[in-house]
């Protein structure tokens, strides 16, 4: 039996030891059953768990995997602001537990890091209706707290084995999706900018060098800022640069890529 974490009103919990992907669960229930905004699926594993760009999300048990449905009835530029929800939440909730020294930060556009290694990410999915607006939001999130994959290009690593620490993740889950609902109806009441403020707070600092990958090009700058549309702002030599997607890494010392 799966001990139930708490749910902030409004929300519906269904939990499982096992699932293929709680993204994948969550879209069909939005678009079949049509699941009421604040649905969450959480599961002990995955067995087909997913990032951004269809990249594998190992899933074993130990660490946090689930997914929540929204319904913001917005424009799809709109609702992708919200893909910085989830890694907000996350670092609120796991500086609850662990205390404010911990050295948590956020690297565009939705991974979480502890001590400049990926503990953890979101993945946003959404539908796109006739009129233009999104009917559906699913966001999901992963957490590294007992485990982590160690064949993965940006270094990783996990709770346990960077802070000797370990974390419920009843304890987690709940501590996250409280403040995810605190974050998404702060977005719906006051827009972007209050996001936009909390995520610079603990995201890159202002000069550091970046290497974005975008598929097609490497752009190499210093980071500048994230504009009001999320859009991450970097000053490459022949000017400024809005990036709204790509694979952000840190420049090596040895200036390799």
């Amino acid at each position: 039996m799966i001990d139930l974490p708490n749910i902030p009103s409004g929300y519906q919990l269904v939990a499982v030891k096992t699932i293929g992907s709680t993204n994948d669960e969550l879209k069909r229930r939005a678009v079949f059953d049509k699941a009421d905004e604040g649905l969450t699926i959480w599961s002990l594993e995955q067995t087909a768990g997913k990032g951004r760009q269809n990249r594998n999300w190992v899933s074993n048990p130990g660490n946090m995997y689930c997914s929540v449905l929204f319904r913001p009835t917005c424009v799809i530029a709109e609702a992708a602001q919200i893909s910085y929800l989830p890694v907000i939440a996350a670092g609120e909730a796991l500086a609850s537990l662990l205390g404010d020294s911990v050295s948590l930060r956020y690297k565009w556009p939705n991974d979480l890091l502890l001590n400049r290694k990926k503990i953890g990410g979101a993945l946003l999915e959404s539908g796109v209706g006739q009129n233009g607006l999104v009917p559906w939001v699913v966001v999901g999130c992963g957490l590294n707290l007992n485990h982590y994959p160690t064949d993965t290009r940006f270094p990783a690593t996990s709770i346990q084995s960077e802070l000797g620490t370990v974390l419920e993740i009843k304890n987690v889950l709940d501590a996250y999706l409280a403040s995810l609902a605190r974050w998404y109806a702060c977005w719906q009441d006051e827009g972007f900018e209050p996001v936009r403020k909390a995520w610079l707070a603990s995201a890159h600092t202002f000069d550091e060098p970046l290497i974005i990958q975008t598929g097609s090009e490497n752009i190499f700058g210093p980071f500048r800022d994230l504009d009001e549309n999320g859009a991450l702002v970097i000053e490459t030599g022949s000017g400024f640069r809005r990036i709204s997607a790509g694979d952000v890494y840190f420049t090596p010392k040895n200036g390799n890529v």
